[in-house]
């Protein structure tokens, strides 16, 4: 995730409608004080929803409120690369011997490929150490499933279980 900047009213709208968009609140009464001197909606009920709705109603507002209101938008990276270091760090946990039933390591390994996974869902560009690019579930299940292949029958929670 990144904090959205003046110029970011496309981005920060397309993540709204995808699901992914974060709002950091700043102190509610200065918040609400900024808004009434701007003569925006200070609703006492939904005040919040209310902002938010007069922030994204069109590109100027949203720049003006991003720079000076205090509210911190955060949208998903357009685009993230696993280093080779990541990928190593990754490959260990996968190849770790287990003295029990399960290798101790695929607990975080599942962890973190669902991290990667829910950022590729939240339209994030994923690049694999540069070689190969995630863009679609689809595209990441190949990817995990192709290299990391026994967690899908040997771990009881698996990267598309979002249960655990």
């Amino acid at each position: 995730m990144r904090t959205a900047v003046p110029g970011d009213y496309q981005l920060v709208r397309e993540s709204q409608r995808r699901g992914t968009l974060q709002v950091r609140w700043p102190d509610r009464r200065s918040l609400r004080e900024w808004a009434r001197q701007t003569e925006w909606p200070t609703p006492w009920l939904g005040f919040e929803a209310a902002f938010l709705t007069k922030m994204l109603e069109n590109a100027p507002n949203f720049d003006l409120a991003a720079r000076v209101s205090g509210v911190e938008i955060r949208i998903p990276k357009q685009e993230h690369t696993i280093e080779a270091e990541e990928l190593r760090q990754l490959d260990a946990l996968y190849t770790e011997r287990p003295t029990s039933a399960q290798p101790p390591g695929w607990g975080v390994l599942v962890e973190e490929l669902r991290q990667i996974r829910w950022a590729v869902e939240a339209g994030v560009v994923v690049r694999v150490e540069n070689t190969q690019t995630l863009q679609t579930w689809q595209d990441f299940y190949a990817w995990a499933h192709g290299r990391y292949h026994a967690l899908e029958d040997g771990y009881d929670h698996w990267i598309g279980d979002d249960k655990s």
